[in-house]
């Protein structure tokens, strides 16, 4: 199964800037595993993220939910990337005034295993509409 996410050009107001995040996300981890990325490989990512105040709360590299602020967020992609392939699909997206709830179908891949699982991603954003606060929720659903 291929990457099914939209375009964020399909979307508006907030959920199109959770679909750039997810396209930033996507687009940092393909140049990562190619080699190191530039600062302005991620300005691109960082220009609907509120790098001062994020927070990121829940799982990442391990079963252990964690928080991390931006710069940890950077430097876990980049461990993330090294060693994994990402694939999502959208299955829900609902938009309320300052936060935006993202369902996924994803698919990480390591080793020749991937790992599926049901996300829901819960993304804040502060008065100047950046991303300030992400809420991570994982379901595994099995391997293959």
């Amino acid at each position: 199964m291929a990457n099914e996410m939209p375009s964020p050009d399909d979307y508006t107001g907030l959920s199109r800037k959770v679909l750039q995040f997810s396209v930033g996300f996507s687009k940092i981890v393909e140049k990562l595993q190619q080699g190191p990325v530039s600062d302005a490989d991620w300005a691109v990512f960082e220009q609907v993220v509120d790098v001062e105040t994020f927070e990121r709360v829940g799982v990442f590299l391990t079963a252990k939910a964690e928080v991390t602020g931006w710069k940890q967020y950077k430097q876990t992609i980049s461990k993330y990337a090294g060693s994994t392939s990402w694939e999502g699909t959208l299955r829900h997206i609902t938009e309320a005034p300052g936060r935006v709830i993202l369902e996924l179908e994803e698919r990480n891949t390591r080793g020749g295993v991937t790992d599926i699982s049901n996300t829901v991603t819960i993304y804040e954003f502060n008065a100047t509409g950046k991303v300030c606060h992400l809420e991570v929720y994982v379901m595994p659903l099995g391997t293959r």
